[in-house]
Formats: structure tokens, C-alpha cells, sequence
């Protein structure tokens, strides 16, 4: 079927077209008589139509040498083998087709300096430039495709093992929270564990999503604070201000990870406990702030946490994460993510 299609188009339809438009020509402009001539001369014209067109669509297709690595030499052999090929069959269809009303063989055409000859040679460069241009621009468009989707493919590789990193993190500090807790008290490690199975269902979850919503996050997050608010009890203070809406996103986990970097970085205690707002700014951006008190460590580090989410929000949408460690307090703003805005 697809060869038939091919035939088709390459050699049906520019018979055809060649056909009507030669019988409109030689008929309206040049006032021909409808005889036998006639039909000789515009079949012919037809078919030298429907060879040239094809011809040159099998030189396009045929020639293997790249557009986007060799243009030069890519051009050079097109129009080099559609000169030949022109020439060869302008000449053949000639010779065909007064023969069939003279019954003798003419004259070449290039010697009888006839106008139609050359302008014919003119006309299929041009169609032949239409066409090897176009090949151009398909191999460019199909070349750019290629480039944009190993792009992604990447990213999305890199944006997987980001993913993965935190999983692990998360664990120690569950299970070395509930270890403790089984020796104090059973009733809260149970309520304890129902609370990170939760967490850990939603974190197995999102593992194949590069967004998730805005209203789940919170969800999940409300469930980690409650985690840390038993590690720590009155050492954490944590305000939630965030009415979450519809067809609002964030990186998964991105909260929970903002607010262990600040408990990770910080010193929590009764004595100096330490402070986290979550709340929205500036109308698309979630904000996470902390009073700061480093633990002894280097202050300029971010840590792996941080540098995560960065990273996902840099290969998820493009966008930047805003950090500001001024002398008092630490904020990380997340840029609210909608549909359109996911690369």
C-alpha cells in the first residue's frame, strides 16, 4: 500500500497536473489545434513532468550524505546529479516523442538552441532546489527532534536519581526515631509508625511523578510534622499558612525536605527551639523560613537536601528556587508549579 501510495504521488499526480496544465497552455495561449500533435506534445510534457518530479524525489531521498554535516558537498552532488538527470530525460522524451510524429529521429535539443529546452532545465533546478530544500528542513526538524528528546530522556534520568536520593535519608530518621520510641512508649510508636507508613506510601507514590499536587503535599507534610514534633516536642515550633488550590504543584516531597534541611542544619531544643513557618508569598511562591542557629558545621553549606530540590526544580520546570540566609533567619521560596509551566 505505502508503494502504491508513493507512486502515486511521486508519478500519477504530477502526470496528471502536467497533462492539464500543458492542454491549458498550448490550447488558450498559444491557440493549438486539438489534434494528434496535440495530444503527442502534452503527453509528452506529462510525462516528462512525472519523470523529472519523481526523479529528482528519488535523487532527495537517495543521496546519503547529511545536510546538517556536509551541506556543501550535499548540495553540489544534488544538483550535479539533477542536471544529468534533466538533461538525460528532457532529451529522451524528445527524441520519443518525434519519432512518434515524424518518424525520424531529431535533432538533440541542446543543439537547436531551442528556448523551451533551457527554460525546461530552469524550471526542474528550481523544483529541485524546492525539493532538496525541503529535505534539508526535514532532516534539520528530524535532527532537533532527536536532540530534544534524548534532552528529556536525559532529564528524566537525572530527575529519577534525585528522586531516589531521599528515600534513604528519610528511613534512617524514621526508623531511628521508632526504635527509640518502642523502648519508651508503645502506644505512641504504634501511632507513630501509622503516621510514616503514611508518609512512606505517598513518598513510594510520587516516585514516578515529576509533579505533584499542591493540596497532597501539605497532606504529607502535615503527617512528617507530626513525626518531629514527637523527636522533638516543645525544641520544634511549626507554623502551616498555606490554602493549597486547584491545579497548583510542587517537586514531590520538596516540603518535607525543606523542613528536615532546617531541622538537619539547626539546633533543636527546649532551650532554643526552633522556628518554621510554611506559608504562601508573593501570590506563587511557598515559602519555608527558620530563625537560624547552625549546629558546628561549615555555614556556607546547603546540604544535600537543598541541593536536591534545586536541581529538580531547575530540570522539572526551569525555574529557580529562591534561597535567602540572612543573619536571623533562613528561607527557601518554591515557585508554585502549574501544567504549563512543567517542562
Amino acid at each position: 500500500m505505502r508503494g502504491l501510495s508513493n507512486f502515486y504521488r511521486l508519478f500519477i499526480l504530477p502526470f496528471v497536473i502536467g497533462f492539464v496544465v500543458s492542454c491549458l497552455l498550448f490550447y488558450l495561449t498559444l491557440n493549438w489545434p486539438v489534434n494528434h500533435e496535440f495530444w503527442v506534445r502534452n503527453l509528452a510534457n506529462a510525462l516528462m513532468a512525472a519523470l523529472l518530479w519523481s526523479g529528482n524525489a528519488w535523487i532527495a531521498s537517495a543521496i546519503k550524505i547529511s545536510w546538517l554535516d556536509r551541506p556543501l558537498l550535499r548540495l553540489f552532488v544534488s544538483f550535479t546529479l539533477t542536471i544529468i538527470l534533466t538533461i538525460a530525460i528532457v532529451n529522451v522524451v524528445h527524441v520519443v516523442g518525434i519519432l512518434m510524429l515524424r518518424g525520424r529521429f531529431p535533432q538533440p535539443l541542446y543543439a537547436t538552441g531551442s528556448g523551451d529546452y533551457w527554460s525546461t532545465i530552469i524550471i526542474t533546478l528550481l523544483i529541485s532546489a524546492f525539493m532538496h530544500g525541503r529535505g534539508f528542513l526535514l532532516q534539520y526538524r528530524a535532527a532537533i527532534i532527536a536532540q530534544e528528546e534524548l534532552k528529556r530522556a536525559h532529564l528524566a534520568t537525572r530527575y529519577e536519581s534525585l528522586q531516589n536520593q531521599v528515600n534513604p535519608h528519610f528511613l534512617f530518621n524514621s526508623f531511628n526515631v521508632l526504635s527509640n520510641l518502642m523502648h519508651k512508649d508503645v502506644e505512641l510508636a504504634d501511632t507513630f509508625l501509622q503516621r510514616m507508613t503514611q508518609v512512606y506510601r505517598y513518598v513510594l507514590e510520587s516516585q514516578t511523578k515529576e509533579a505533584a499536587p499542591l493540596a497532597q503535599e501539605l497532606e504529607m507534610l502535615r503527617h512528617y510534622l507530626y513525626m518531629l514534633e514527637v523527636r522533638f516536642g516543645e525544641g520544634l515550633e511549626v507554623e502551616l499558612d498555606v490554602t493549597p488550590a486547584p491545579e497548583e504543584y510542587l517537586a514531590p516531597q520538596s516540603l518535607q525536605m525543606l523542613v528536615e534541611n532546617a531541622v538537619k542544619h539547626n539546633v533543636v531544643s527546649r532551650k532554643r527551639p526552633l522556628h518554621i513557618r510554611v506559608s504562601r508569598t508573593e501570590g506563587d511562591w511557598i515559602t519555608v523560613v527558620n530563625n537560624r542557629q547552625p549546629k558546628d558545621q561549615s555555614p556556607h553549606s546547603l546540604g544535600i537536601g537543598l541541593a536536591n530540590i534545586r536541581d529538580r526544580y531547575r530540570l522539572l520546570a526551569g525555574r529557580e528556587v529562591i534561597i535567602r540566609a540572612e543573619q536571623d533567619t533562613f528561607s527557601v521560596s518554591l515557585p508554585v508549579l502549574t501544567a504549563k509551566n512543567i517542562v
